[in-house]
């Protein structure tokens, strides 16, 4: 899939959300046809299919289903998180939005987390669309997020810099603890993207503040302000980074492998990509 196709099925993601929580009253035959004009237009993009199925109203039930034998199925029948056991160094914490796991929400498992452990949790997040703010507070030391894959895990909120009372503080994900990892995972911000001159619609879909952070084949999807490395020493690889004005800011000292960052404003080449901050070094793959 090319980075216009990609960029494209962001848009028409971030649309369709926002099409189900703001016309509350939406017509079903709508929404319907909205579905499936993604899913054929859009198949290529798994996390827009996701997403549009979250918009429309999908994640609020468990729905059971019928096998070929007219028997109903639940919806965690044969489902076996491949993990290990928990050992003396590492335990594990599973998420499912379907009430498969421990948690039903990523915030829920955070809290879990023992404070000041010196142990890895990895906190397994099944696929879906989890939309909700989440914040890893600096007593959650050592935590792992595990999605399984950026075009099907995601982490999705609204805020904005008016909604939150400052930029800083609009991050759907926000980490400050030390030490945090996270792997096949995306992190939107699908607030709606501000016009030229619009006073407080920046809008983050990560911030990360602690110190030693690792990000490993990740997404980060949002408009103006979508990646704040705020502070401390961050490693991004494979990942893929969209947004518009200054959407990779901040006084982090961080290396970035990475796919190349994309804008939705106008397309970005390795060339032309400008970056406010002499302490960040960028390496595309």
């Amino acid at each position: 899939m090319n980075l216009h196709s990609i960029s494209l099925s962001f848009l028409f993601a971030i649309f369709a959300v926002l099409t189900s929580t703001h016309i509350t009253d939406s017509n079903p035959s709508f929404l319907k046809y909205l579905i499936h004009f993604s899913l054929t237009f859009f198949s290529s993009s798994p996390i827009t299919a996701t997403v549009i199925v979250y918009s429309s109203g999908g994640h609020h039930h468990q729905y059971n289903r019928h096998n070929n034998e007219g028997e109903i199925v639940t919806p965690c029948e044969g489902f076996s998180p491949d993990f290990p056991k928990d050992t003396n160094t590492t335990s594990y914490l599973c998420v499912d939005p379907n009430g498969c796991c421990n948690f039903t929400s990523v915030q829920a498992a955070v809290d879990a987390v023992p404070d000041f452990s010196q142990n890895r949790t990895i906190i397994w997040i099944n696929t879906g669309v989890y939309y909700e703010k989440v914040t890893v507070p600096r007593t959650k030391t050592n935590v792992t997020f595990q999605g399984q894959g950026f075009t099907s895990t995601a982490i999705a909120w609204n805020d904005t810099a008016n909604s939150s009372h400052g930029t800083s503080f609009s991050g759907s994900v926000q980490v400050y603890s030390t030490n945090f990892i996270a792997k096949n995972i995306t992190f939107m911000n699908v607030a709606p993207i501000p016009n030229p001159g619009d006073i407080g619609g920046q809008a983050v879909a990560l911030r990360i503040s602690g110190d030693q952070a690792a990000f490993w084949g990740c997404g980060f999807f949002g408009a103006q302000d979508t990646l704040h490395d705020d502070k401390g020493r961050h490693y991004f690889r494979d990942c893929y980074i969209q947004g518009s004005i200054d959407f990779i800011y901040g006084n982090g000292k961080s290396f970035y492998q990475v796919l190349f960052p994309l804008s939705i404003v106008a397309m970005a080449t390795k060339n032309k990509k400008k970056w406010n901050n002499p302490n960040k070094l960028v390496c595309f793959l």
